[in-house]
């Protein structure tokens, strides 16, 4: 799994611990739900560095794309473009992704995403 592009509609700032915006240059690291379940039904989350794409960054409320670089790649093979994830930066969730397309390894190269 390389990068995944998803379209990015983050939660107001009064609905959610975020008041800032999110780096758009891939600093942030947040767990995503990514449709996994651990014994019991909760969640089963993984982390996925962030980078906005053609902006310096994403305000509370705002959408745009991103694209994601799974930390556990072999994770997030399920997903196909269409299917819908969760961000969680807290115990409540702080946005919604929708899947725009998921590239291979090949595509990448080993190298960071670039918007």
């Amino acid at each position: 799994m390389g990068v995944i592009r998803a379209e990015l509609v983050l939660r107001p700032a009064g609905e959610t611990f975020r008041r800032t915006p999110v780096p758009g240059a891939g600093v942030l690291r947040p767990m995503w739900d990514i449709g996994h379940r651990m014994q019991g039904g909760t969640p089963d989350l993984y982390i996925a560095r962030v980078w906005v794409e053609f902006a310096p960054e994403l305000a509370p409320g705002a959408t745009a794309p991103v694209r994601l670089l799974p930390l556990t790649p072999e994770r997030w093979r399920h997903l196909a473009p269409g299917d819908r994830i969760t961000l969680y930066e807290t115990a409540v969730a702080g946005g919604t992704g929708t899947i725009l397309e998921v590239q291979p390894p090949s595509t990448c190269a080993g190298h960071a995403p670039r918007p």
